[in-house]
């Protein structure tokens, strides 16, 4: 069903390109096959030139981490963990400590049935030129939505302030969430309606190192919002977004910044009869 109504979208968005052309698009083959469903793609700061992604719902409790050229140079997993429907990540460093950390949104819930969803987080570890790394030291960020439940796959962190946004998927305008720092992860956090977007479909979401540039996907477009001087992210919505280039993807769920904020990347799911490649937007 999901897929009929990607095509609808489709049909009725602009096929190929949209919006503001970036200087140059780069596709990079995804030969790994274990990346089937890709639903969420984020920069590494520890790891330079490194991207995390995973599967979505039944998927393994496990980061891929590619470098640019799409090719795996190691795999982190999660001890302790399930994928119930992971369906976006974010990275950020904290301004106070300068630790960075990974966020793996498990915020799919496709018939909005759940009672509460969760973010988990915990420091980037350094590869060091290993293959696989497990993880065990996690916190749990569990949330449920002020106004009920609802399906998301799309979520960032504002890297001044550790605060926390999640973007709801399927309302004809869709809502902006709040968790405000600290998270706890001793109780269950309430995320606050903060901004309503002229958007649907909303799979990813980004925003720059700098904190000064939004990035939202849908199956369609990307659209950018910047914050003007002294703008929170909440005001900023209110300012006119800008259409970005975009090729179209089989299901494209996932979007990131490159650590400068200069570029960007998409991953698609795997399409049944097409290659699956990492486009670098720049």
């Amino acid at each position: 069903m999901l897929r009929k109504v990607i095509f609808v979208l489709l049909l009725i968005g602009t096929l190929g390109y949209l919006g503001v052309s970036a200087k140059t698009l780069k596709n990079f083959l995804v030969e790994d096959m274990k990346i089937d469903e890709a639903s969420g793609i984020a920069c590494g700061y520890v790891n330079p030139q490194t991207l995390y992604t995973h599967n979505d719902s039944g998927g393994k409790n496990a980061l891929f981490v590619l470098n640019y050229t799409g090719k795996t140079v190691g795999r982190i997993v999660l001890d302790g963990v399930k994928n119930r429907d992971w369906e976006d990540i974010a990275t950020a460093k904290d301004p106070a400590s300068g630790i960075s950390r990974i966020y793996v949104g498990e915020i799919g819930d496709n018939q909005a049935k759940h009672k509460s969803v969760f973010v988990y987080r915990f420091a980037e570890p350094k590869l060091d030129g290993r293959l696989d790394i497990s993880i065990s030291d996690i916190d749990r960020i569990e949330f449920t939505y002020e106004d009920g439940s609802r399906d998301a796959e799309a979520l960032f962190v504002d890297p001044k302030t550790m605060d926390i946004y999640v973007i709801s998927k399927r309302e004809t305008k869709v809502g902006v969430y709040l968790l405000s720092y600290p998270q706890s992860t001793q109780e269950v956090n309430v995320a606050k309606k903060v901004a309503t977007l002229p958007l649907t479909w909303v799979t990813a979401a980004a925003i720059s190192p700098d904190g000064r540039k939004i990035l939202i996907k849908t199956y369609t477009g990307i659209w950018q919002w910047k914050l003007k001087r002294n703008q929170s992210i909440t005001e900023a919505f209110s300012n006119r977004e800008q259409s970005l280039r975009y090729k179209i993807e089989p299901q494209g769920e996932a979007i990131t910044w490159d650590p400068r904020g200069k570029s960007y990347f998409t991953l698609s799911e795997r399409s049944e009869d097409k290659p699956l490649f990492l486009n670098h937007y720049q």
